[in-house]
């Protein structure tokens, strides 16, 4: 078993902790209620996509070629697709149960 190397493992945390940070606050998109759903999601793709790449090949996570981009973008699209469907559909439910909460006080 070889010895942890100190460089790579401070580079990798600082690239995990940016990389939280990127998703978290990109969901500001998702506030402005003067945009429309397709509007936030764009800025937020865009947003998280771009800083996600650029940090991923500054740290080594993808390789720096067309081939390690192209598999890159494969592997990121789907996964945020899933997961923004996963919210998506949460917080329908949550307003739908809202709604019914409304309803049934007004009743």
């Amino acid at each position: 078993m070889g010895a942890l190397d100190s460089g790579i493992f401070v580079k990798n945390a600082i690239g995990c902790i940016l990389c939280g940070w990127f998703f978290s606050t990109a969901t500001i998109f998702f506030e402005n209620e003067k945009w429309s759903l397709l509007s936030q999601t764009i800025l937020s793709f865009l947003t998280v996509s771009i800083l996600y790449f650029l940090l991923s090949f500054f740290v080594g996570w993808i390789p720096f070629s067309l081939k390690g981009f192209a598999i890159g973008i494969g592997i990121f699209i789907p996964f945020y697709m899933i997961i923004w469907t996963a919210f998506y559909l949460y917080f329908r439910f949550q307003v739908k149960i809202m709604n019914e909460g409304i309803h049934k006080r007004r009743d």
